[in-house]
């Protein structure tokens, strides 16, 4: 099953085009390439003796609330053909899990939203819908990084940045 993810998550990457600023399981981009990058943006300010404010976002369980529908949504938006849209379909056909406590196994019960956790495919489906939910807002503030479902804003005006956040609703 992790082979053929692999080889839908290849055939997406080389369709997809995500933002430039997307950090999180991107080839060539990762974490030391964003905590560089806002490294170099305060430097940057404080060498122009400029304020720079800065707004950390994190949305919170987002492999666990993205509805399905958003995902397909997502997909075609981004120009993926239906057929690998359907591969994707049917590997999230059926989900089921169990919970392991100490004192059992629970039944197997559904589930309806998300993106697999631990799958080879999840973490692109992840950073696609969060590139289409954050297209509004990457308009709006002069400075966005994203880092799978974190999103860092940096504006110099900070009225302009609370009112951006507090204004704008993530949304597909």
């Amino acid at each position: 099953m992790k082979i053929f993810e692999r080889i839908v998550d290849g055939r997406i990457r080389d369709i997809v085009q995500l933002s430039s600023n997307q950090c999180g399981f991107v080839a060539g981009c990762g974490t030391i390439d964003a905590i560089h990058a806002a490294r170099l943006l305060l430097e940057k300010h404080r060498e122009k003796q400029k304020p720079v404010h800065i707004a950390f976002l994190d949305l919170e369980k987002a492999f666990d609330r993205v509805p399905r529908e958003v995902i397909w949504y997502v997909l075609r938006h981004h120009g993926v053909p239906e057929e690998l849209i359907e591969w994707v379909r049917i590997l999230y056909s059926c989900p089921k899990s169990r919970v392991q406590a100490a004192v059992g196994t629970s039944t197997e019960f559904p589930i309806s939203v998300g993106v697999h956790q631990g799958t080879a495919l999840s973490p692109l489906l992840l950073v696609v819908v969060m590139d289409a939910s954050t297209r509004d807002i990457q308009k709006l503030v002069l400075w966005t990084l994203l880092y799978a479902n974190d999103l860092m804003l940096a504006c110099e005006d900070k009225g302009e940045l609370e009112r951006d956040t507090s204004h704008t609703q993530l949304r597909v």
